[in-house]
C-alpha cells in the first residue's frame, strides 16, 4: 500500500467535499443595518401559536416579588435565638442572623432586629469578658508584669 503524493489529481480536484463550495452558507453581512435593527424590523407573528396568554386566577392581586409561601399571619422569625447563638459561638452566629434576616425580608419585614440583637449581644459579651479579666487577673493579684 503506497500513499499518493499531494500533487496527484485527487488532491488537486475541487470535487472533494473539503474543497467543494458551500451551498448552504449564509451570505456575508454587508449591510450597515445592525443585528438589533434587523431583529426589530422583522415581522412579528399576529397571534400566539398556542392561543391566548394565560390569565391570573386572582386578577386584582399582583404578586409581590420574592413572595414567601407562608400564611399572611405567619409569625416573624424570633430574635432571641440570635442572642443565644451570639453569646455561645460569637462570630459564627452571623449564619443565623443572615438566615433569619433573609426569611424576614421575604415576609416583607425588616431584618434590622436580628442585626441589632447580634451587635448588642456581641458588645455585652465583650464587656463581660473584659470585666471577668479585670476580676480574675487584676483584683485577685494574678497579674504579673
Amino acid at each position: 500500500m503506497t500513499a499518493e503524493p499531494r500533487t496527484s489529481q485527487p488532491w488537486l480536484s475541487p470535487s472533494t467535499p473539503a474543497a467543494a463550495r458551500q451551498v448552504h452558507q449564509a451570505p456575508l453581512q454587508g449591510s450597515r443595518q445592525g443585528l438589533a435593527e434587523r431583529y426589530q424590523a422583522a415581522e412579528r407573528p399576529a397571534s400566539r401559536p398556542f392561543g391566548a396568554p394565560p390569565t391570573s386566577a386572582y386578577p386584582g392581586r399582583q404578586p409581590a416579588p420574592g413572595d414567601l409561601f407562608a400564611a399572611p399571619s405567619a409569625p416573624a422569625p424570633s430574635a432571641w435565638p440570635v442572642a443565644v447563638w451570639t453569646f455561645l459561638f460569637g462570630p459564627l452566629a452571623i449564619i443565623s442572623v443572615i438566615n433569619r434576616g433573609n426569611k424576614a425580608g421575604r415576609m416583607g419585614l425588616a431584618p434590622t432586629p436580628y442585626w441589632m440583637a447580634f451587635g448588642i449581644t456581641t458588645a455585652v459579651s465583650f464587656a463581660l469578658g473584659c470585666a471577668l479579666y479585670m476580676v480574675v487577673f487584676v483584683a485577685l493579684g494574678l497579674y504579673t508584669p
